[in-house]
């Protein structure tokens, strides 16, 4: 399974607990919609007789603050959520069954090979890397602790490439979180 597939799959499983947070969200920006447009009014009214115009501006005031701070609400929901599926991805990705996890990592050691023209080094995560590596008869020279993925080193040591989930994850965070939020939040 592709990181791709894994993210959209983590959509999909996001899906209803996005829309339940939404609409939490809502409910609550709703509520205080409401509330703030009961002091409103009750605020127009002990000021009537200074003038008309006077209640409307506090009223835009009190309604602008709510409508921020709802927006703010709403905010911080959608980043727990994304956040929420970076953290389902890593799982995914730490507890991918072994053929899967198998043609990942080969596919990471042929493209870290063909980078550093088949001159190398790997520094594995677990020890079905190490029979991989030995299968395509690369050096296995240390081990990482991460939840999978390997280390491609150059052979005179001058360049790593980080094909370790944490890594891959972390190098493209602002790029997922990016097409995470729009496909989430389509508006």
């Amino acid at each position: 399974m592709t990181a791709e597939k894994i993210i959209e799959r983590i959509k999909k499983d996001s899906e209803k607990e996005i829309k339940q947070m939404l609409k939490e969200a809502e409910n609550q920006a709703s509520s205080i919609i409401n509330d703030a447009k009961k002091e409103a009014e009750q605020e127009s009214k002990k000021i009537l007789s200074d003038g008309k115009q006077q209640s409307e501006n506090v009223k835009k005031i009190i309604l602008s603050k709510v409508n921020q701070e709802a927006k703010r609400e709403i905010m911080n929901v959608r980043e727990k959520i994304i956040e929420e599926c970076f953290t389902k991805a890593h799982h995914k990705l730490s507890t991918l069954d072994e053929a899967e996890y198998k043609k990942i990592v080969t596919k990471l050691m042929d493209d870290g090979r063909k980078k550093l023209e088949g001159k190398c080094d790997i520094v594995v995560s677990r020890n079905i890397d190490r029979k991989i590596a030995e299968n395509k008869g690369l050096n296995v020279i240390g081990r990482v602790e991460t939840a999978g993925g390997i280390i491609i080193k150059s052979s005179d040591g001058r360049i790593t490439l980080d094909h370790t989930f944490d890594g891959i994850l972390k190098r493209k965070k602002y790029e997922i979180r990016r097409k995470v939020g729009r496909l989430l939040y389509i508006e």
